[in-house]
Formats: structure tokens, C-alpha cells, sequence
């Protein structure tokens, strides 16, 4: 009988005909021609980075070729309404792909609920494949695996909910021989007794042997396809291994990368194999329901998020606290009013009583500590640094001062002689402006004193009523709190978010749940609403230290302060996904976390108002996402408004508009990037 006769390859599970990817100028792929036929083992072999891992995630869609064809159980991978990738394969990667966090039951859980399988099912097959795999303790944590208990994992996730093709790179490194027989024998199990489809990459390459068909590849091309006996008969050697180099060595004579499989053997050449059709254009309906969310899948990423969290308990700590500590610093450390600011005091005054005296005993002691000293030796200790400034008083104040309030035509040298002089180191702004504010409330005290009911001839002719909004002696950490809540939960959940995808994505974590069937909307949704959780609780604790502790003034509604706060941190989510999306390491996630904080902060009005800002640069403060929310937060908080009032609503629609800008471009990113 011809080896042909053995075969049928009317229908082929894997099919791939002209396949041809690169990145850049290198060539992963070139014209490559693979079939696999329903209900077979295959195993592809070749050298580190002959295209073997490239290939097969060009057959789960997670890679696109850029010319040929590839049909996986009779559609496109990746296709609308196919669960390639899905519930219909399973895919053992190379790296581990495993959430550290999780127990071996965690796990298959995990990947159970996504793939829709019922909890009878889940527990049937984890307890087959503790046992079948050789696995701990199923409650045994991850991370607390050695690494061959890991691949096993890997392994037993790939297997879970049966599928119908199983794709597995390098499943058996690190396994032990008597292992490794029990897998080939369960793959040869679930193929003859369910038809499944098997392509297998592995470094031992007489193992393979085991497979129905091998396919030999090189520089992204098969330089042959047939069963393993057959090709060993054919070339006339011992091992495969033989055969391998030997079609190396004719490839390189003949010089014919790009299309060896002349000079070779092709199994598939030597049977009748049905052409594959065209398949039917997918209907607007089934494409509709395709992009639908699938809530099992949220519902499981949301699981595995907080599963995650209560193993990390200083993790969850952090995500609590740490805007607690930082809004109480800001409250604590910024605002408040200077203390013990040493000051120079030269009284020459000779009167009596003496006018200076009465003024000094004005002063805020606990603001300004007074030294006295003479002239040359206050103005010393200004310039060297040991003093803020200094007040000086000349021999006749005391009587100027009173010609200044009681005579109405006084020369330039008593207007002179009758004020308080003062020399100030400017170098600290708020500093010297305390200094000048603590000075203007003495003299107006002492006025007060003096003068009595006639002290309006020495102030000034300027009455400020209550104010409208606002306290009359306002502090700065007023002005900074509610822009500061906001940047304090935006940026927490920039960082929080950039930083975990790209860990994940790293790690081949994301890459396994999109391999699962998970979309790209389904992870973004996901991790909002878990976020949505702890974040909640962080708003709780920030408002709690806000109002009760600090005494931060409330005057508007608080549930219009919680949803406000609640979708500046959903822009934050959606800007982390951006960068986790575009980026694929840490650092430079972290670098460009860091490097919008900055601008952000200065440019949005939390530390200073937008009105001091130069006009080319105040253009750039109006577009970015917190500017106008700082305002709509502050009004809230100080005035009282509501919804109603134009600087509020323009705050959440302008927040709800950069949420729904930052999430379309995540979810295009990472459709783009996948």
C-alpha cells in the first residue's frame, strides 16, 4: 500500500499555503507551505528562530502574514465568530505565562470560567490533570513551584477544556522522561479518541518520531513534510536528526532558501487533498454579536484581579494608603503658615512711651522671632543669610509719627522719620510676603490702639466686606486641595495601570488570555471595573482625611465630588492603557508616567492659577484633561455649585470626553498591536 493510501487529507485542521511575514527588512516567514490533516500529530522542528513560535502565532491570529493563506479548522484565524482564537485551541507558550499570585486551582479556574465551562466540568478535569501531570497540592501557590511543576501547569492549561487543536511549543523541556512518555501518550490518547489535532515544536528532535508527520523547518521555510519513518526510509539514515542535516547541506548547495521544497520531499504532494474554499462573507449580525463583551470573560478578569490583590497584602496596603499619605503631606506641608522666621529688629526709637515698642508687641511671635541689633550689624546679618530681614525704627518715630496723624501739612523728613523701615530678603517669595502681610496686621493693630475711633485717618481707603465665596483669610492649601485630589487619583491609576499591563504583557500573561479568547475590550472593561473597586475605597479614605481630618471646607454635593473624582481616575485607567498599549517595558512606561506628571501638574491650574500663565501655554492648559476639572471641583467644593453651573459640566464633559478619546485609542493600539 502507498503511504498515500494511509492518509486522508480531505480535511486539513491546519492550512497554510504561500505564507510569508517579516519584521522590517528580516524574513520570519518566507513562502512557507504547512498542512496539518484532522486528527494527527504534528511535530515541527528546527533551530532557535527558524520561525517555529512566529508560525504558530500566526495560526492562533495573534500575527498577521503579509501574503498567503492560512485556514485553521476551516477559517481564518482570529475570524469573527471562530473560536481560533478560543475555546477551540489550546496554546502552551514557550515562557511560563503564569499569574504568580495564583494556586494550581486558581488557575485552571481561571481559564475555565473563561472558556465557559461549568463548575462540575472544572473540577472533573483539574482533578484529572493534578493527577495526570504529577502536580502538588492543587491549593499550592505558583510562584512556590519549581520550574518544571510550572511548564506542567502551562501544560494542563493548554489541555483544559479539551479543544479540538493544541498547539504546544516545547511542552516536554524540563519534564522528566517518564513524564514526558505519559504526555505523548495522552496526545496520542486524545487524538484517536477525539480526532484532536496536534502540532507540537520540541528541541528533542527523535521524539518527534512519535508524531504522524514532522515538518522540517529552516530560515522560515519547511525543507520537508512526511511521517517521520518515512522521511528517515527516504534519505536513506539512521535518526531524524540525520535527515535534518542533510537537508541543510543540500539546501546550502543548491542555494535554495526560499523554495527548498523542490529538492525535497512533500508528503502532502503525494495524496489527493480537497482544495479550500471560499468561505461565506460573515453577516453584519454574527459580526455585531462577535464584538459584544462576553461577561463570563469580564467577570473572570475581574476575579483574577482581586485574587491577585488579596495575595499581595503590602501591594493592597499601597493602593489604599498611599493617597491617604499623600494628600495628608500636601495638607500638613503645604499652605500652612511659616513659623520662626528670624528677623532683625533696630529700634532707635527715644520717645515716651516709645511708639516702636507698642508695634513690636504687635508682631506674631510664633511667626517672627525678633533680634535686636544695631544698624550695621542687622544689615550684616541679612546679607550673610542669618536673618529674613530687618525692621528698623529712627530716634524720632515716636514723635513724627504723631505730628503724621494729628498735624495735616507735614514736611518729606517726618513722613520719613514717622514710618517703619524695612529691609527684606526677596529671594523666598512666600516667605518675604508673610513677612509684609504679619507687619501690615501690626501696624493696623497698633493703629487701633492708638487712634481709637479715629484710626481711619491711617488706613487705607479701601473697605473689604465678608466675601462672597470663600473664607476672608484664605490659605493656599485651600487653592491646592481639590486639583490635588484629582492629579493624586488620575496619576495613581496612570502608574498602577501602565505598569501592570506591561508586566503582563511581558510575561506573556495578556498574550495567554487573548489566546483563551479574551478581547481587547473585555481586558480594558475588566480592569476598570476592578479598579473602579479599590478606587472607590481610596476616595473614601482621601475624603475622610480631606474633610474630617484637615477641615477642608465642603460647601457642595458630595456624591457630585465621589462621581467626579471617580472619572478623573477612569481617564487615568484609560491614559495608562495608552502607554501600556504603545510600550512594552517598565521603565519606559515608567519614564513616560513621570514625564507627564510634571506638565500636567503645572499646566492644569493645581499648584497655580491658569490666569498666570502665559497665553501661547494657557492654549495647551485648556485642552488637558485636568484643567477644567480642578475648576469644576473647586467650584463644587467652594461656591456650592451645582451640575447646572457652566464651569461644572464643562468639567465632566470635558472628562468624559478625553475618557472616551483615551479608551477608543487604547482598545485601537492594542487591536493594532495584537
Amino acid at each position: 500500500m502507498s503511504p498515500a493510501a494511509t492518509n486522508d487529507f480531505s480535511q486539513s485542521a491546519v492550512e497554510c499555503r504561500g505564507a510569508c511575514m517579516s519584521y522590517g527588512k528580516l524574513n520570519i516567514l518566507d513562502n512557507l507551505n504547512f498542512t496539518l490533516p484532522q486528527g494527527q500529530i504534528y511535530g515541527l522542528l528546527g533551530p532557535s528562530g527558524c520561525g517555529k513560535t512566529t508560525f504558530l502565532r500566526c495560526i492562533l491570529g495573534r500575527l498577521r502574514i503579509s501574503k498567503g493563506q492560512i485556514t485553521v479548522l476551516g477559517k481564518p484565524p482570529a475570524f469573527p465568530g471562530h473560536e481560533v482564537p478560543g475555546r477551540m485551541v489550546g496554546y502552551m507558550p514557550q515562557e511560563l505565562a503564569l499569574y504568580n499570585e495564583f494556586s494550581i486551582n486558581d488557575t485552571f479556574w481561571f481559564f475555565g470560567r473563561i472558556h465557559g465551562l461549568i463548575s462540575k466540568d472544572i473540577e472533573a478535569r483539574l482533578s484529572f490533570l493534578v493527577d495526570f501531570l504529577d502536580l502538588p497540592d492543587e491549593n499550592k501557590l505558583v510562584k512556590h513551584l519549581s520550574g518544571g511543576q510550572k511548564r506542567r501547569v502551562s501544560l494542563g492549561i493548554a489541555l483544559l477544556q479539551e479543544p479540538q487543536l493544541l498547539l504546544l511549543d516545547e511542552p516536554t523541556v524540563g519534564v522528566d522522561p517518564v513524564l514526558r512518555a505519559r504526555i505523548w501518550q495522552h496526545l496520542e490518547d486524545v487524538v484517536k479518541d477525539r480526532k484532536v489535532s496536534v502540532v507540537i515544536t520540541t528541541h528533542y528532535i527523535e521524539e518527534a518520531r512519535q508524531a504522524n508527520l514532522v515538518g522540517l523547518m529552516r530560515n522560515g521555510n519547511l525543507l520537508a513534510e512526511a511521517p517521520p519513518d518515512y522521511l528517515i526510509r527516504f534519505h536513506n539514515v539512521s535518526t531524524l536528526e540525520n535527515v535534518f542535516l542533510k537537508l541543510c547541506k543540500t539546501s546550502d548547495q543548491l542555494g535554495t532558501h526560499h523554495n527548498p521544497g523542490k529538492s525535497s520531499l512533500w508528503w502532502d504532494d503525494l495524496g489527493p487533498r480537497k482544495a479550500v474554499g471560499p468561505w461565506e462573507l460573515l453577516g453584519w449580525k454574527l459580526w455585531m454579536k462577535s464584538m459584544v463583551p462576553k461577561w463570563r470573560n469580564i467577570a473572570a478578569l475581574m476575579i483574577k484581579t482581586f485574587t491577585r490583590i488579596k495575595r499581595m497584602p503590602g501591594f493592597l496596603c499601597f493602593q489604599f494608603f498611599l493617597p491617604v499619605i499623600q494628600i495628608s503631606l500636601i495638607c500638613l506641608c503645604i499652605g500652612g503658615n511659616p513659623k520662626d522666621l528670624p528677623m532683625a529688629v533696630v529700634d532707635n526709637d527715644t520717645g515716651q512711651p516709645a511708639m516702636s515698642q507698642k508695634i513690636l508687641r504687635h508682631l506674631d511671635n510664633n511667626t517672627i522671632i525678633q533680634i535686636h541689633l544695631n544698624q550695621s550689624d542687622a544689615i550684616k546679618g541679612v546679607t550673610d543669610g542669618k536673618y529674613w530681614g530687618a525692621i528698623g525704627f529712627g530716634a524720632n518715630f515716636t514723635r513724627d509719627f504723631l505730628l503724621r496723624m494729628t498735624q495735616k501739612m507735614v514736611d518729606e523728613s517726618t513722613v520719613d522719620g514717622g514710618s517703619v523701615h524695612v529691609w527684606l530678603d526677596m529671594t523666598n517669595q512666600q516667605l518675604a510676603f508673610t513677612i509684609e502681610l504679619k507687619l501690615q496686621e501690626a501696624v493696623e493693630g497698633f493703629v487701633q490702639d492708638v487712634l481709637g475711633n479715629y484710626s481711619y485717618l491711617a488706613s487705607l481707603p479701601v473697605k473689604f466686606e465678608d466675601p462672597i465665596y470663600g473664607n476672608k483669610h484664605p490659605d493656599f492649601t485651600t487653592f491646592i486641595a481639590p486639583g490635588a485630589i484629582l492629579s493624586i487619583t488620575f496619576f495613581l491609576a496612570v502608574g498602577l495601570t501602565a505598569l501592570s499591563f506591561v508586566i503582563e504583557r511581558k510575561e506573556g500573561l495578556l498574550d495567554r488570555g487573548w489566546v483563551a479568547g479574551v478581547s481587547s475590550l473585555e481586558v480594558i472593561l475588566a480592569h476598570i471595573f476592578s479598579h473602579l473597586v479599590t478606587m472607590t475605597i481610596q476616595i473614601i479614605l482621601l475624603l475622610i482625611f480631606t474633610f474630617l481630618v484637615f477641615k477642608i471646607p465642603n460647601e457642595g454635593s458630595l456624591p457630585l465630588i465621589v462621581i467626579l473624582i471617580l472619572l478623573q481616575g477612569i481617564t487615568g485607567i484609560s491614559m495608562g492603557l495608552i502607554i501600556s498599549a504603545a510600550f512594552d517595558d517598565e521603565q519606559s512606561a515608567a519614564q513616560v508616567s513621570l514625564g507627564i506628571f510634571y506638565p500636567n501638574i503645572v499646566l492644569s491650574g493645581i499648584i497655580w492659577p491658569i490666569e498666570c500663565i502665559p497665553y501661547p501655554l494657557r492654549y495647551i492648559s485648556l485642552i488637558l484633561p485636568q484643567t477644567y476639572a480642578s475648576e469644576a471641583l473647586r467650584s463644587v467644593l467652594y461656591r456650592g455649585w451645582g451640575i447646572t453651573h457652566w464651569p461644572v459640566w464643562s468639567g465632566f464633559v470635558i472628562t468624559l470626553a478625553w475618557n472616551t478619546f483615551f479608551l477608543l485609542l487604547a482598545t485601537l493600539i492594542l487591536k493594532i498591536r495584537r
